[in-house]
């Protein structure tokens, strides 16, 4: 038996500054101030909260984590348990969401890999992010904090936001209702019993902020182990600094396959895996995630997927071989292995892997200029050079926050239920 997991949705139609923090209508107002005031820390040299609107000639660089406004109906306390709030066990009872806005922040450390997103004109279409309004935390590390330390404390305080403006939603009347539970299943329409479905997925866990959480504990080391559907649903899992966290409050493959449970196939369960750097301990986890698959679960066949470039392409791919040389034929998501040239970006080159999904990939996108910049100086690598301020063309890759998710989401699909910012705004120069 399953959890059963009840998330209300309450819509935002507006967001705008005033004096007092405020829910009503749909209409949510924010006392920045007050924000401030409670999201401040000595390990910040300077803190600001900014707001960004859909359709807005506006440019946000550095964007790391965005986020949807969630807490726990009856114990708000208790949400996020181990990373922001006390621990308890995720994954039933009635969640509040706001629906329509976001909790967004600027990461300022040194990485990699930055994202960027346009709220308005033609470049905005490609992001499911810019159907949303931006409350923003522009939070800059103080002089000699480290890296790992101003990640945490930029995610301690986004998330301290986050259920502040979620819990202005407790006791309003939702305007939707998602249940999500995993009920015993009886035989198909043929009276043969439904397949059994195992998702088993990696995650990036490769270094301090490169990395996820799961009950506030570090991935990196973990062995292979199961988890509820709706557990992850509900927040007892949280990336650091890899790909936003609304990708997993909304995991896409996990509500389709709680939807479909009792109607085509029985889910039996999610197994995750974190990335480890290693050939041996790649082959070992896929070894471990294929075998809780077949003998604690009792699948018949598995979805494969993952949330990591290269590495984890590997990790799912010995997952892959693992779990059909154990007689269970699986499906494999690989986002964006491919721009005009099939496989292209595919690190992987095995004819056993024979079911793969390429569910995203790259574009060449014209950025127009825009009247506001939000990160000037957080330096996204990829733009160096470039004038931010536009107009720039630019390949998107992983640069472009919202155009696919490593989960498997994608722009075309994601939120088609809010409007979509204007395609163009003012004069393009």
């Amino acid at each position: 038996m399953s959890k059963k997991l009840q998330i209300d949705y309450i819509r935002i139609k507006n967001v705008e500054f005033g004096d007092r923090t405020s829910l009503e209508n749909g209409k949510l107002v924010i006392n920045k101030e007050e924000l401030i005031e409670m999201t401040k820390s000595e390990l910040f040299g300077s803190i600001d909260i900014k707001l960004a609107v859909p359709g807005e000639s506006c440019r946000i660089l550095s964007i790391h984590d965005v986020m949807q406004p969630r807490c726990k109906a009856d114990a708000p306390e208790t949400s996020y348990p181990g990373i922001w709030g006390k621990l308890a066990p995720m994954g039933e009872g009635r969640t509040v969401a706001l629906k329509g806005v976001v909790v967004s922040d600027i990461y300022y450390a040194k990485c990699n890999i930055k994202y960027y997103m346009d709220m308005g004109g033609p470049c905005a279409k490609y992001s499911n992010f810019s159907r949303h309004f931006h409350v923003i935390l522009d939070a800059t590390p103080a002089e000699g904090v480290s890296d790992a330390s101003y990640a945490e404390a930029l995610k301690y305080a986004s998330l301290t936001i986050n259920v502040f403006l979620a819990k202005l939603g407790i006791g309003k009347t939702p305007d939707e209702t998602e249940i999500f539970e995993r009920e015993p299943v009886g035989p198909g329409p043929d009276g043969k019993p439904l397949p059994k479905v195992a998702y088993l997925v990696t995650h990036m866990a490769s270094h301090d902020t490169w990395n996820f959480l799961v009950y506030g504990q570090s991935a990196i080391n973990f062995l292979p182990t199961i988890l509820q559907p709706t557990e992850i649903l509900d927040g007892a899992m949280i990336w650091r600094y890899w790909e936003p966290n609304y990708y997993l409050q909304n995991e896409l493959y996990i509500k389709e396959l709680m939807n479909r449970h009792g109607k085509d196939i029985e889910f039996v369960g999610v197994v995750f895996a974190n990335n480890v750097m290693k050939i041996d301990g790649k082959d070992t986890m896929g070894l471990m995630a294929a075998t809780l698959c077949k003998e604690t679960l009792g699948a018949d066949c598995v979805i494969v997927n993952k949330s990591g470039m290269g590495h984890c392409q590997l990790d799912s791919a010995l997952a892959f071989n693992w779990a059909e040389k154990m007689g269970m034929p699986c499906v494999m998501n690989l986002s964006a292995v491919s721009n005009d040239k099939p496989g292209d970006m595919l690190v992987i080159s095995d004819p056993k892997i024979d079911a793969v999904i390429n569910s995203g990939r790259n574009y060449d996108l014209h950025h127009p200029h825009v009247d506001r910049v939000i990160g000037r100086e957080s330096n996204v690598p990829s733009l160096m050079g470039v004038n931010v301020d536009g107009p720039f063309t630019h390949t998107t890759n992983f640069a472009y926050q919202g155009i696919w998710s490593q989960l498997g989401d994608c722009y075309a699909t994601t939120d088609n239920d809010l409007p979509a910012a204007p395609v163009t705004f003012g004069k393009e120069v």
